[in-house]
């Protein structure tokens, strides 16, 4: 513990040492009784001070001279890194530092450099080792603790947890060392294409240029609108095959739309109602009108024929879509073309709308900006989006590639934008005001004046009719499913026994007959898997799914088959789960 929590500290070395995981795992054995808590705390409190506070003195030491020194001249962007980030926090950064480790190892060694006071230090490090241990401890603690009052913990576990803290270090370590290694070779790569491209003329060059030019502010943006452009068509057009020969996805559909219905609570269909309302078609109208109003005002003819082109295509290509596959809803809720299902007009509708005037509102705007305006417009998309779905209007398939579909278009249109009409200037603040004003009062209006009526078109209501005894009796049961299907589709053991009867009449007889509910999926008997003396009867049940609905009931009866060939007596459980 003293030597992971000093090495994590020491330059350089300890941006690869797994000190973070050990002080969890100690925390783990603490909580189990294992080790004692005042010493290893101590052990973990005074190595993180004295590996901070070698650096420092290493720093304050050897100044620059330490850039010559092995292994810190292998790393000269560390040094950067670290020095970026004391200058921006000061004393801060020796406190947060220690918790961020692409610059824990540095920060002490740049304030030793830039002679920070020894005293204030002194402080800041001791502070931020207790910090920095009881952080890890105490979790690590927890989880021991909750593992002790759960029941015996055999060395299998100990095991797997070791094996968990270890691999998820060695993926970290394995990324930032891929980051490392890969990055110098994509810039070559990248420079090479760039210098060619200069060297030529024609369209892929110009195209190669505005993606990968460095000196080009806009290339990311457009990089990444191209990689956008392209992800986006092949996902729909794989969702649409999807869609159109039945694949697994279809499956996939049902399970999402009933396991979305069985969630749905009072309180929560009043909001996603309230939300999906604020996709609609009167709300899309208010704001797409509001923008070409301001954008008319202010003479940005070219924005303003993108922005009707970006709606009015959309609009035209969703139902084209919807009159040529004509799928049906997951229930009937609306009439004529809108009773079609795929793709889905809200969300289409609301990534393009608010996906394109975020691009419009971002750009030549700073890092934060962009982030915000990039955040709202996301988290509104993907709520109207989860309202489709929570409500049944939609199957999960007809989501996903709404918004696949919308992403591409927008993506199309923001690099014809920026490479047709990047100059015009926008009057950002006027359109913001009218976009929120429009979402206000037309968002308000529809809510006042539908919500009634669509708070009884998204009723709860159930997907499927009862089937009546005497038609089972006759020929119904029949029609039942004769075999266990999977989330995928793929067709599992047979349905052998099909059994009319309500539960209060099931469960005794089963009883009757040794049947037995089994242990429930709690804390302790699952610990007890891991244990390789456990019973059998112990043990919980594993669910097997029927079209992602779990049984409602289970019960397993265990009995001893005797082998006749010397081999020892086998326990074995039956199950029977009933859907």
């Amino acid at each position: 513990m003293f030597a992971a929590a000093l090495l994590e500290s020491v330059a350089v070395i300890g941006t690869v040492i797994p000190g973070s995981p050990i002080v969890f795992a100690a925390g783990v054995l603490i909580g189990l009784q294992a080790l004692d808590p005042w010493g290893v705390a101590g052990a973990a409190v005074v190595g993180a001070i004295l590996g901070d506070g070698f650096s420092y003195w290493l720093g304050r030491r050897y100044h620059d001279t330490l850039r010559t020194w092995w292994p810190l001249k292998a790393h000269p962007g560390l040094f950067a890194r670290g020095q970026a980030y004391f200058a921006k926090q000061g004393s801060k950064s020796v406190f947060l530092g220690r918790f961020l480790g692409p610059v824990r190892a540095i920060v002490p060694v740049v304030a030793g450099m830039s002679d920070m006071p020894v005293l204030r230090f002194t402080v800041v490090n001791v502070l931020s080792a207790i910090a920095w241990s009881a952080v890890h401890l105490l979790p690590g603690a927890l989880f021991g603790a909750s593992m002790q009052l759960a029941g015996a913990v055999s060395s299998r576990l100990l095991i797997v947890l070791v094996g968990v803290v270890a691999f998820v270090w060695l993926c970290a370590v394995l990324l930032r060392l891929t980051h490392r290694s890969a990055w110098p070779v994509v810039s070559r790569q990248r420079d090479r294409i760039v210098a060619w491209a200069r060297a030529r003329s024609g369209m892929f060059p110009r195209v190669a240029l505005s993606l990968l030019d460095p000196a080009r502010p806009e290339s990311f943006g457009l990089l990444i609108a191209a990689v956008t452009l392209l992800g986006g068509a092949w996902m729909f057009l794989g969702i649409l095959e999807d869609v159109v020969s039945g694949d697994p996805l279809v499956q996939v559909d049902q399970v999402v739309f009933l396991a979305l219905q069985k969630l749905r609570t009072g309180w929560v269909d009043e909001v996603m109602i309230a939300t999906t309302e604020l996709g609609g078609a009167m709300v899309a109208i208010a704001v797409m009108a509001s923008v070409s109003v301001v954008l008319a005002w202010k003479r940005c003819w070219h924005t303003l024929a993108y922005w009707l082109t970006a709606v009015g295509f959309a609009q035209a290509l969703i139902w084209i879509l919807k009159m040529a596959l004509e799928r049906a809803r997951p229930i009937a809720m609306y009439d004529g073309t809108e009773s079609f299902s795929f793709p889905s007009g809200h969300v289409a509708s609301s990534i393009v709308l608010y996906g394109f005037l975020a691009f419009l509102l971002a750009r030549e705007k700073g890092p934060r900006i962009k982030w915000a305006i990039t955040l709202l417009s996301a988290g509104l998309i993907g709520l109207i989006a989860f309202s489709r779905l929570y409500l049944g209007a939609h199957w999960l398939s007809d989501v996903l590639a709404s918004l696949s579909l919308g992403a591409a278009w927008v993506a199309l249109l923001s690099l014809a934008y920026t490479q047709h009409v990047g100059t015009e200037r926008l009057p950002a603040r006027a359109l913001l005001i009218a976009v929120w004003g429009a979402l206000m009062l037309a968002g308000t209006a529809v809510v006042v004046t539908h919500h009634a009526t669509d708070a009884a078109r998204y009723a709860i209501r159930s997907s499927a009719s009862p089937v009546l005894l005497a038609d089972w009796r006759m020929d119904g049961w029949q029609r039942l499913a004769a075999r266990r299907t999977e989330v995928d589709g793929d067709h599992e053991e047979p349905l052998q026994v099909q059994w009319a009867g309500s539960a209060n009449r099931i469960v005794p007889v089963l009883e009757a007959e040794g049947w037995r509910r089994p242990p429930p999926w709690a804390l302790r008997p699952s610990l007890l898997w891991l244990l390789p003396s456990a019973a059998v009867g112990q043990l919980p049940v594993l669910a097997k799914f029927h079209r992602g609905e779990m049984p409602t009931m289970t019960f397993e009866k265990g009995f001893f088959v005797e082998s006749t060939v010397n081999f020892p007596s086998l326990q074995h459980n039956s199950v029977f789960q009933i859907d």
